[in-house]
Parts: C-alpha cells; sequence; structure tokens
C-alpha cells in the first residue's frame, strides 16, 4: 500500500474501525477522502457500500456486535427493544431501530443484506426518543418499547415485556402513554388494550399484579388476539 494510503488508513481505523462511514464525515481528516477511499475499496481495505458510504472493517461477531461497534446514531426499538427487556422471550430476526438519517438507514439496510441481516426503520427526532445507554448500544425505554409493540399489535411482545419488568415499570406512566396512541389501523386507544391485558393477568394469577379498571373492549378479534397473549405470557412467564 502507498504510504499515503496507509496513513490515511491508519486514521480511519482510529475513529471509525468496525462503523459504517460517510464519504463527507471523513473529510474532516483527509480533503481527498473520496479518491482514497474508493482506492481502498478497490485494494479490499475498506468496503464500499453505497454511494457515499463505506465500511471500516473489523471482526464482527453478529448483528448485535456490529451495531454496538457502529458510531452512527440508532436505537433499538419496538419488538428489539422489547426483547431486550424481556429477555428475548419471542425471538425475532428482524431487528427494528429507530433512526434520525435516511441515508444511513439505506446503507445499513445495503450492508445487512449482505449479511443476512433484515433491518426496518423507523424516522426520529432524537430529542424526542427516550432510550438507556448499555455499553455502546442505545435501547429504546421499557415504557416506549410497550407502547409500541401494542401499536404494532405484538401483544406477546409487549405483555411480556411488562410483565417481566413489573418491578421497574411506572404503570400510570405507561397507562397515560397509552392513552394517546391506537392499535395499528383501528380506533382502539392502546390504554384501552393494556388495562384489558393486564385485568387478565390478574384474573390468571389470582392476584392484583397491576392495579387497573377491566375497560370496555368490545372488539372479539382483538380481545382473542390479547387473550392468547396473556395466556401465553403467563404460561412461560
Amino acid at each position: 500500500m502507498l504510504e499515503y494510503l496507509q496513513r490515511f488508513h491508519e486514521e480511519l481505523a482510529k475513529e471509525w474501525k468496525g462503523s459504517l462511514v460517510r464519504v463527507s464525515s471523513v473529510k474532516k481528516i483527509e480533503e481527498n477522502a473520496k479518491e482514497y477511499l474508493n482506492k481502498l475499496a478497490k485494494a479490499g481495505y475498506v468496503e464500499r457500500i453505497k454511494w457515499g458510504w463505506y465500511w471500516i472493517p473489523d471482526e464482527v461477531e453478529d448483528v448485535w456486535d456490529f451495531l454496538q461497534k457502529d458510531s452512527n446514531f440508532k436505537v433499538l426499538a419496538a419488538q428489539s427493544a422489547a426483547s431486550f427487556w424481556n429477555n428475548d422471550f419471542i425471538h425475532r430476526e428482524t431487528i427494528s431501530l429507530k433512526v434520525d438519517d435516511a441515508s444511513f438507514a439505506e446503507a445499513l439496510e445495503e450492508f445487512g443484506s449482505k449479511r443476512g441481516w433484515n433491518f426496518v426503520f423507523e424516522y426520529v427526532d432524537p430529542k424526542k426518543i427516550r432510550y438507556k445507554k448499555f455499553g455502546n448500544l442505545f435501547v429504546e425505554d421499557i415504557e416506549d418499547s410497550i407502547v409500541d409493540c401494542l401499536q404494532n399489535w405484538a401483544f406477546v411482545d409487549a405483555f411480556a415485556t411488562l410483565y417481566s419488568n413489573r418491578e421497574r415499570v411506572h404503570l400510570k406512566s405507561l397507562l397515560e402513554k397509552a392513552y394517546w396512541r391506537r392499535i395499528s389501523k383501528t380506533d382502539i386507544r392502546a390504554r384501552q388494550v393494556l388495562e384489558y391485558g393486564c385485568s387478565l393477568i390478574n384474573k390468571a394469577l389470582g392476584k392484583e399484579i397491576f392495579p387497573v379498571r377491566e375497560p370496555r373492549l368490545e372488539d372479539l378479534y382483538v380481545k382473542r388476539e390479547i387473550d392468547e397473549a396473556i395466556e401465553r405470557v403467563v404460561e412461560l412467564g
């Protein structure tokens, strides 16, 4: 490798090893970043992902290892966050992320497809999302992930997360969040589903685990879906 490319490659590795990187970001260390990255890609030292994006290689065990090494903003969300909080009660192959950059999402989707990793994205304002940091991994707060799952009809994920974290979830706050959100493609409030499911857990266990009232829920299909979810959670949880 030519000496100037060697120096450039070493600088890349210092800051972005294991991460997807945008050409415009690399220009802060090298004005000729676009040309140099192209040369490094042709020589096999970096991987070109799509126009304007490269991956600076590192050893990666799996998708979770990559997500921690990648330096771009992303938050594990919805069913994926629920799996984190409920010890993978339901294992899902698709990984849900909240991001603030559509270009990054496109690059990550392309990068993941080559490795058999499936991502789904929701675009958010970082200031409007609550999350916890675990190492270099950002995970959506428990309460928000529960509401997201309810909205997505992922009732098992939602109630498994609530039940397994019942000592740490602030139920009043959760109910308030759920009041303003609706189950996808219905007029049913997430709060109604939450209260109905909690009341079923109380009945199944014969004690008041969750102090809620049993709401009126007239949609038989939704009720059946919740009934089956609670049965599974109580049986296996």
